[in-house]
């Protein structure tokens, strides 16, 4: 809302009265008001009214925003901390297989659907491992062999 100090007054089309002599400055007119307060009252009312509801309604839209943000953000970091956890497992699981496909009997050099385990630790396939019952030491420790353990597949 404008206020008479910020109202611009226009004075050149005031005449002013003839000099007198021995004065230094001639005087003016009364000032004209060219400010339009009946103008200034309806359009800042006008304004008033549909201002005041549309800042009621951008509270609302603004607090449902943030809730919304807020539980989009929890979401959003559970969801993180999942996909985290499942790379993680996922990473495991690949080094694991690879490690398996690795893992060959050191004495054939091939991977053996069944395992076989000496009671030293060392693992080769079953027979290989029948086959080393005769001379009784392991090709790796040179530890006696007085048997070994089938090793089952795990399924998960």
């Amino acid at each position: 809302m404008a206020s008479h100090s910020d109202t611009i007054i226009i004075a050149d089309d005031e005449r002013l009265p003839n000099p007198e002599p021995g004065t230094s400055r001639p005087q003016r007119g009364p000032r004209r008001d060219y400010s339009y307060p009946d103008f200034e009252r309806v359009v800042f009312s006008d304004d008033a009214a549909d201002t005041a509801p549309s800042r009621k309604r951008k509270r609302t839209e603004t607090e449902e925003s943030s809730t919304l943000d807020h539980a989009f953000k929890k979401l959003r970091k559970a969801l993180d901390h999942d996909i985290q956890h499942l790379r993680k497992a996922n990473k495991e699981l690949r080094e694991e297989l690879s490690q398996l496909r690795k893992l060959d009997c050191k004495i054939c050099y091939m991977q053996p659907d069944r395992w076989v385990t000496l009671l030293c630790g060392h693992m080769f396939c079953k027979s290989c491992a029948e086959n080393l019952m005769t001379p009784r030491r392991c090709p790796i420790c040179r530890a006696p062999c007085t048997g070994y353990v089938e090793c089952k597949p795990f399924a998960g």
